[in-house]
């Protein structure tokens, strides 16, 4: 689990890896989207519209602040790893699996990372003050905060079944959950198709 070497990308095993819907125009992602949510009707408590677009947003958001850091990401649409495994993420897929890639493989100006999943992050409402919220880091940042506060809290849930043992009246955002990794390049990513 707490591993700072390897970014892991967990997907649906009867899928193609590396896939991010925020890399279709926004119509054809809606229609992707919508579909996807009829088939998987558990599969979150949000409109289409709504996620896409806060999708989209947050994406931006991350991207730019990325590039004032120096990052410099190639995709307009982030592929999403974790640092490390994170065995709740395997609760997000009917038939999970996954890729290990060793962080030294990776041009790091074109991967940024969030103390945490980038929506709750990101969500004003959920910032209780630490230092990384609303913020976004490149690899040495990441490990500076690990080496200060740990790897965030990872209590386990079950996406696919929305089991949260979480405080009643707590968001689930308040948990972290792990730290998220967004890649900006596909030159790695080619060589694991």
């Amino acid at each position: 689990m707490n591993e700072t070497n390897y970014l892991y990308h967990y997907y649906e095993k009867t899928c193609e890896p590396f896939r991010t819907i925020t890399a279709l125009p926004f119509e054809e992602a809606l229609v992707v989207y919508t579909a996807y949510r009829a088939e998987n009707p558990n599969s979150g408590v949000t409109t289409p519209e709504w996620y896409l677009n806060r999708r989209y947003n947050m994406e931006k958001i991350v991207r730019d602040k990325f590039i004032e850091i120096g990052g410099k990401p190639v995709r307009t649409a982030p592929v999403y790893f974790t640092l490390g495994a994170n065995k709740g993420m395997e609760t997000w897929y009917n038939n999970p699996t996954y890729i290990k890639i060793p962080v030294d493989e990776f041009d790091l100006d074109t991967v940024s990372f969030t103390y945490g999943d980038m929506f709750p992050v990101f969500r004003a409402s959920l910032n209780t003050g630490e230092e990384w919220w609303g913020e976004v880091f490149k690899y040495d940042g990441i490990l500076k905060l690990i080496d200060k506060y740990g790897f965030p809290e990872d209590p386990e849930y079950n996406m696919k079944k929305r089991y949260f043992p979480f405080p009643e009246g707590k968001n689930i955002g308040m948990y972290l959950k792990f730290i998220e990794a967004q890649v900006w390049d596909d030159t790695v990513l080619h060589k694991y198709r």
